[in-house]
Protein backbone atom coordinates (compact mmCIF):
# COMPACT_ATOMS: atom_id res chain seq x y z
CA UNK A 1 0.00 0.00 0.00
CA UNK A 2 1.59 3.31 -1.09
CA UNK A 3 2.12 5.92 1.55
CA UNK A 4 2.10 9.69 1.21
CA UNK A 5 4.80 9.86 3.84
CA UNK A 6 8.30 10.01 2.51
CA UNK A 7 10.69 7.85 4.37
CA UNK A 8 13.64 9.87 5.57
CA UNK A 9 16.80 8.03 6.36
CA UNK A 10 18.72 9.05 9.40
CA UNK A 11 22.17 10.24 8.35
CA UNK A 12 25.06 8.43 9.91
CA UNK A 13 26.45 10.33 12.80
CA UNK A 14 30.08 11.23 12.71
CA UNK A 15 32.06 9.36 15.27
CA UNK A 16 33.89 12.03 17.25
CA UNK A 17 36.73 9.59 17.83
CA UNK A 18 37.11 9.00 14.07
CA UNK A 19 36.76 12.70 13.26
CA UNK A 20 39.45 13.60 15.78
CA UNK A 21 41.74 10.88 14.43
CA UNK A 22 41.23 12.11 10.84
CA UNK A 23 41.85 15.75 11.76
CA UNK A 24 44.95 14.86 13.79
CA UNK A 25 46.31 12.61 11.04
CA UNK A 26 45.69 15.29 8.41
CA UNK A 27 47.39 17.97 10.49
CA UNK A 28 50.43 15.75 11.14
CA UNK A 29 50.75 14.64 7.52
CA UNK A 30 50.45 18.21 6.25
CA UNK A 31 53.31 19.27 8.47
CA UNK A 32 55.39 16.24 7.47
CA UNK A 33 54.64 16.12 3.73
CA UNK A 34 52.91 19.35 2.76
CA UNK A 35 49.72 19.63 0.75
CA UNK A 36 51.09 17.93 -2.37
CA UNK A 37 52.33 14.93 -0.37
CA UNK A 38 49.07 14.41 1.50
CA UNK A 39 46.82 11.60 0.28
CA UNK A 40 43.49 10.37 1.54
CA UNK A 41 45.04 6.90 1.73
CA UNK A 42 47.76 8.14 4.08
CA UNK A 43 45.24 9.99 6.25
CA UNK A 44 43.02 6.90 6.43
CA UNK A 45 45.95 4.68 7.36
CA UNK A 46 47.24 7.02 10.05
CA UNK A 47 43.75 7.63 11.47
CA UNK A 48 42.89 3.91 11.32
CA UNK A 49 39.68 4.55 9.38
CA UNK A 50 38.52 3.57 5.92
CA UNK A 51 38.84 5.96 2.99
CA UNK A 52 35.06 5.79 2.63
CA UNK A 53 34.73 7.26 6.13
CA UNK A 54 36.75 10.29 5.08
CA UNK A 55 34.88 10.69 1.79
CA UNK A 56 31.54 10.39 3.57
CA UNK A 57 32.37 13.56 5.50
CA UNK A 58 34.64 15.46 3.10
CA UNK A 59 34.08 15.37 -0.67
CA UNK A 60 37.72 15.96 -1.58
CA UNK A 61 41.24 16.21 -0.25
CA UNK A 62 41.19 20.05 -0.47
CA UNK A 63 37.90 20.15 1.45
CA UNK A 64 39.42 18.03 4.21
CA UNK A 65 42.53 20.20 4.32
CA UNK A 66 40.46 23.39 4.36
CA UNK A 67 38.41 22.21 7.33
CA UNK A 68 41.51 21.16 9.25
CA UNK A 69 43.32 24.41 8.50
CA UNK A 70 40.30 26.55 9.35
CA UNK A 71 40.13 24.87 12.77
CA UNK A 72 43.54 26.45 13.39
CA UNK A 73 42.80 29.76 11.66
CA UNK A 74 41.72 31.51 14.86
CA UNK A 75 45.42 31.57 15.82
CA UNK A 76 45.99 33.88 12.85
CA UNK A 77 42.82 35.93 12.94
CA UNK A 78 43.58 38.33 15.77
CA UNK A 79 41.65 41.58 15.45
CA UNK A 80 43.33 44.92 15.00
CA UNK A 81 43.43 46.92 18.24
CA UNK A 82 41.27 50.05 18.39
CA UNK A 83 43.20 52.75 20.24
CA UNK A 84 43.56 56.43 19.40
CA UNK A 85 46.65 55.68 17.26
CA UNK A 86 45.68 54.13 13.93
CA UNK A 87 49.26 53.69 12.74
CA UNK A 88 50.36 51.95 15.95
CA UNK A 89 47.30 49.68 15.84
CA UNK A 90 48.02 48.61 12.26
CA UNK A 91 51.77 48.21 12.78
CA UNK A 92 51.13 46.08 15.88
CA UNK A 93 48.67 43.90 13.98
CA UNK A 94 51.09 43.48 11.06
CA UNK A 95 53.85 42.45 13.46
CA UNK A 96 51.63 39.88 15.18
CA UNK A 97 50.46 38.43 11.87
CA UNK A 98 53.98 38.36 10.40
CA UNK A 99 55.37 36.74 13.55
CA UNK A 100 52.73 34.01 13.35
CA UNK A 101 53.07 33.44 9.60
CA UNK A 102 56.86 33.23 9.68
CA UNK A 103 56.92 30.34 12.15
CA UNK A 104 57.36 26.91 10.57
CA UNK A 105 53.73 26.04 11.34
CA UNK A 106 52.33 29.41 10.23
CA UNK A 107 54.28 29.39 6.99
CA UNK A 108 53.22 25.81 6.25
CA UNK A 109 49.61 26.71 7.00
CA UNK A 110 49.72 29.69 4.64
CA UNK A 111 51.22 27.62 1.80
CA UNK A 112 48.73 24.80 2.39
CA UNK A 113 45.74 27.17 2.43
CA UNK A 114 46.95 28.71 -0.82
CA UNK A 115 47.50 25.35 -2.53
CA UNK A 116 44.18 23.91 -1.34
CA UNK A 117 42.31 26.98 -2.50
CA UNK A 118 43.86 26.80 -5.95
CA UNK A 119 42.81 23.18 -6.49
CA UNK A 120 39.03 23.56 -6.06
CA UNK A 121 36.85 26.65 -6.32
CA UNK A 122 34.44 25.50 -3.59
CA UNK A 123 37.40 25.11 -1.26
CA UNK A 124 38.69 28.54 -2.27
CA UNK A 125 35.32 30.09 -1.40
CA UNK A 126 35.36 28.41 2.02
CA UNK A 127 38.94 29.52 2.69
CA UNK A 128 38.21 33.11 1.67
CA UNK A 129 35.21 33.19 4.01
CA UNK A 130 37.07 31.60 6.92
CA UNK A 131 40.53 33.14 6.56
CA UNK A 132 41.13 35.86 3.96
CA UNK A 133 37.96 37.86 4.48
CA UNK A 134 38.25 38.02 8.29
CA UNK A 135 41.86 39.26 8.00
CA UNK A 136 40.84 41.89 5.47
CA UNK A 137 37.72 42.90 7.39
CA UNK A 138 39.61 43.41 10.65
CA UNK A 139 41.99 45.85 8.97
CA UNK A 140 39.23 47.56 6.97
CA UNK A 141 37.05 48.02 10.06
CA UNK A 142 39.92 49.60 11.99
CA UNK A 143 40.66 52.02 9.16
CA UNK A 144 36.97 52.92 8.82
CA UNK A 145 36.79 53.55 12.58
CA UNK A 146 39.47 56.22 12.08
CA UNK A 147 37.13 58.10 9.74
CA UNK A 148 38.65 57.03 6.43
CA UNK A 149 36.19 56.68 3.54
CA UNK A 150 35.01 53.22 2.44
CA UNK A 151 36.89 53.08 -0.87
CA UNK A 152 40.20 54.12 0.67
CA UNK A 153 39.72 51.74 3.62
CA UNK A 154 39.04 48.87 1.22
CA UNK A 155 42.14 49.60 -0.86
CA UNK A 156 44.32 50.14 2.20
CA UNK A 157 43.17 46.84 3.74
CA UNK A 158 44.01 45.03 0.49
CA UNK A 159 47.46 46.62 0.44
CA UNK A 160 48.21 45.94 4.11
CA UNK A 161 47.08 42.31 4.17
CA UNK A 162 48.62 41.60 0.77
CA UNK A 163 51.80 43.38 1.78
CA UNK A 164 52.25 40.95 4.66
CA UNK A 165 50.97 37.73 3.13
CA UNK A 166 52.61 37.90 -0.32
CA UNK A 167 56.26 38.27 0.76
CA UNK A 168 55.84 35.62 3.45
CA UNK A 169 54.26 33.26 0.95
CA UNK A 170 57.11 33.96 -1.49
CA UNK A 171 59.98 33.63 1.01
CA UNK A 172 59.00 33.04 4.65
CA UNK A 173 62.59 32.95 5.94
CA UNK A 174 63.49 36.12 4.05
CA UNK A 175 60.67 38.20 5.53
CA UNK A 176 62.24 40.82 7.77
CA UNK A 177 59.92 43.81 7.87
Amino acid sequence: MPSDLTQVSTPRRRSEKSRTAIVTATRELLLERGFDGLTIEAVAARAAVGKQTIYRWWPSRPALVADVMLEDADQLLASVNHTDDLAADLVGWVRRLATTLTTARGSAMLRILTAAGMEHEDTAVKLRAGFSEPLHESVRARILAAGVDESTAESAADAIVGGVVYPILSDPQGYSR
